[in-house]
Formats: C-alpha cells, structure tokens, sequence
C-alpha cells in the first residue's frame, strides 16, 4: 500500500503479473519499477467517484487517443503504456508525467509521484481544474491537437498543474516542499509561479515561457495568458503587491503588468504592453506605457483569443482619431471593427 508521511494514499501498487485490464502491451517489462506497477484504488471516495462513475469524458477521450496514437507510432508505444494506458484515472497519469518531468538526482520520481498523486486524489477542486484546463487548451490553443497532446507535451499545463498542487502544499504549511517544486517547475519549464499566488480555472498559459506570477498575483476563471507574461510587484514593499486578473482577461504575449493594480473582467492587453495602472472590465489597453484604447463586445475575450492587432485595424483607429481632434483639441469619437467597439 502506497504511503505518504504516514498516510494511507488510497492506491496500492499491483504487478503486472497480478492484475490484467486488457490494455496490455508486450513490451511492459522494459519500464522501471515505479512506471510497470499499476496503481489501483482502494476505497478512496474521491477517486471512486471518477472511476466508478463511469462518466469522465476527457479521461475517456484520452485513453482512446494514446491508444491510437500506440497503433499509429509503434516507436511510441511504451511511451504513452507507461504515460497514460497504465495508469485508471487522469489524476495518476497526471501525476506520472509530471514525476518523471521533474525528477532529478535528490528528487526521485517515485517520491514526486506519491506527492502528486496524493494531493491530486484528495483534492475535489484540483481534480475539477486540471480538467477544465486541459479542455482549455484544447478550445483555445490550435497547436494542441488532443487532450493526450496537452499532458504529455505542452509545458504550460503541466507547469500550471505542478503550481496546483504547490498551492496545496503552500496553503497546508508545507512551504519548503511547495518552493522545492516551483524551483524544478521554473528550471524545467522556465514559467515561474509563486506557490502562494492564487489562480481560478479553465485557464490557458499558451507557450508559456518566460512566464511569471508574483506571491500575491490573482488570477480569475477562464483566463488566457501568452507567453513572457509578467504579474510582478512594484519596489521591495510587503502584503498585496501584485497584480488582480479578472475573469475571462486575455493578456497578450510579452505584457508586463506590475504592482497591486486590477485588470478587470473581460479585459484585453495587447501584446509588449505595460500596465502600471487599473483597466477597466472589458476593455483594450496597448502601448508602454499601456493606454485604453476600446472597450470590447465580448464577454470573455479569452474564448476567442482574437488579439491580433492588424494594420487596417489600427488605420481605421488613426482614421477615426484624425476626424475625432480638429485644431488639436480632445474630442471622442468612435470607430468599429467587427465585434469589437473603440472608442478615442
């Protein structure tokens, strides 16, 4: 029985040779120990709840394609038996790929994957969020191709899940084995997130390098973060220093935001923008520093991710600027692209 500090973690390692699910592949007896055992639960509610539910869509859509993908790149085989068709729930295999993304001389994989797999399992809202994330990825991000794409190859998710189960741990008074893992999190990954900062879900760190979130960053649901995006404080002061994201924000790649300033609700930050100040819900802000420059339609402008920023766009924002301030003096004025309402 598999024990973490004492604990009963739910899950029992089991030899092949013991237990047969009829997902077998010949060539099992080449993983190592921690990879060829299969964790099977025992009486864990929270678990049991996934697995004799029988009702898991994304686990279910991710089986069938590693599954196909082992008929398609037989060289990937052991690969994804060992990543994912070993394994009876999202939680483990989660948890497995992780371990051995991680691990290094002083932290072993097995260790890794017990800590994991311990938090994960016993935490409902962990469990919810490692789902509705995947399924952003999928949604917003067409580089990703398949549920199995995400958790096996996309480091944004797997860095935003290793900081889930840090937040665990940080918030449980075990801050030295949080900050252990954000450590490896940064060097493997390089995306760098503060064990303490607090993150909603259904969110989608695209690419992902570079990024970094302060101690006392706050981010909302169904947010859609690109890549070398920075929440960071201002100076050397304590308490609440960094930046609050609203629900469903989108902020552009390379956005600097800094201090304890609020981005509201369905805001767009266009890309190598600096934010020093408070953004209105559901608006446009661009340049360095950052200046409003619409308000936008949409509810959640991360959905859609549609931040490009087009040369006729910005013409038609020039046109109606030139229109709106005769002799000099401020005028509003307004012009309109798509579904998008902006206003000078």
């Amino acid at each position: 029985m598999a024990s973490l500090n004492g604990v009963n973690c739910g899950f029992s390692a089991v030899d092949d040779d013991d237990v047969k699910t009829g997902d077998e592949f010949p060539f099992e007896r080449v993983f190592p120990v921690y990879a060829r055992g299969t964790l099977i639960p025992v009486d864990d509610p929270v678990l049991l709840d996934f697995i004799n539910s029988g009702y898991d869509p994304i686990w279910d859509s991710l089986r069938q394609e590693a599954k196909l993908e082992a008929e398609n790149e037989p060289v990937l085989s052991s690969f994804l038996y060992a990543s994912i068709l070993s394994h009876d729930c999202l939680e483990q295999a989660l948890s497995f790929v992780l371990a051995n993304r991680l691990q290094n001389t002083t932290l072993l994989a097995t260790q890794l994957m017990d800590i994991f797999c311990n938090v994960m399992v016993h935490d409902r809202g962990i469990q919810n969020s490692i789902r509705l994330d995947v399924q952003a990825f999928k949604d917003r991000d067409p580089s990703c191709l398949s549920y199995s794409s995400a958790i096996l190859h996309l480091k944004g998710y797997l860095a935003l899940e290793a900081y889930r189960v840090a937040h665990k741990l940080w918030k449980q008074g075990r801050k030295l084995l949080a900050s252990a893992l954000q450590s490896r999190v940064s060097e493997v990954f390089g995306i760098d997130i503060h064990p303490a900062a607090r993150i909603g879900k259904g969110i989608l760190l695209d690419h992902g390098t570079g990024v970094v979130i302060g101690e006392t960053a706050v981010i909302g649901d169904r947010v859609s973060i690109l890549h070398g995006v920075t929440l960071g404080g201002t100076g050397k002061e304590t308490g609440d220093r960094h930046p609050n994201i609203g629900d469903g924000a989108l902020l552009g790649a390379c956005v600097t935001i800094l201090g304890n300033i609020k981005i509201g609700a369905g805001a767009m930050i266009a890309a190598g923008s600096l934010v020093l100040k408070d953004v209105p819900s559901h608006s446009m802000v661009a340049g360095n520093p950052a200046k409003l420059i619409g308000l936008i339609d949409e509810k959640d402008p991360s959905l859609t991710m549609e931040h490009d920023a087009t040369r006729e766009f910005f013409q038609n924002v020039a046109v109606a600027y030139r229109h709106t301030i005769p002799n000099g003096s401020s005028v509003s004025g307004v012009a309109e692209r798509g579904n998008v309402k902006k206003r000078i």
